[in-house]
């Protein structure tokens, strides 16, 4: 169904010329909470490369070790990427994303590619307390069985996971 142009302003979603933050408004993003973060590519599997596949999951476990974070699961697929994480005190995930899409965007170009890697922002969902940690790791560890890319998780060479002990 298309919205007529007067419908759209009067609705307030008028958003062309402007960029609407993917981020929860005064929301402090540095609480030891567990979040689930997903980010696409710019263009379509451009990480079915797997020199660049391991070098996403190198900087991954780098950027994890350098800004304090606890890499619970995480999953490089062709055209995304899943992060399980938990910051540790003070440590935010918006900059863990950040520099991550960054170090590993210098590690494209220095493979040979070009341009730009990965789509603007990314998805967040901060686990609740009645969220499962283990259930949240399962579904990201089974990306690539439900794509049709492997038949068992543990073939997948692109994740991985640290044992969750309860949080």
């Amino acid at each position: 169904m298309e919205l007529r142009e007067d419908t759209k302003e009067q609705s307030g979603y008028r958003t062309f010329a402007k960029r609407r933050s993917l981020r929860l408004r005064n929301f402090d993003y540095r609480h030891e909470r567990v979040y689930h973060i997903v980010w696409g590519t710019a263009g379509r599997s451009l990480l079915l490369r797997d020199d660049l596949a391991e070098a996403v999951v190198a900087v991954l476990h780098e950027r994890a070790d350098k800004m304090s974070m606890k890499l619970l699961a995480y999953c490089v697929m062709p055209d995304h990427v899943h992060v399980l994480l938990m910051p540790g005190s003070e440590a935010n995930p918006i900059r863990f994303i950040q520099s991550v899409k960054g170090q590993t965007t210098h590690r494209y170009w220095r493979l040979g590619g070009c341009g730009k890697l990965w789509q603007r922002g990314f998805y967040d969902h901060i686990l609740r307390s009645d969220e499962n940690v283990t259930k949240a790791a399962e579904y990201i560890l089974g990306n690539p069985v439900r794509k049709g890319i492997v038949e068992r998780m543990e073939e997948y060479p692109f994740s991985g996971f640290a044992i969750i002990e309860p949080l």
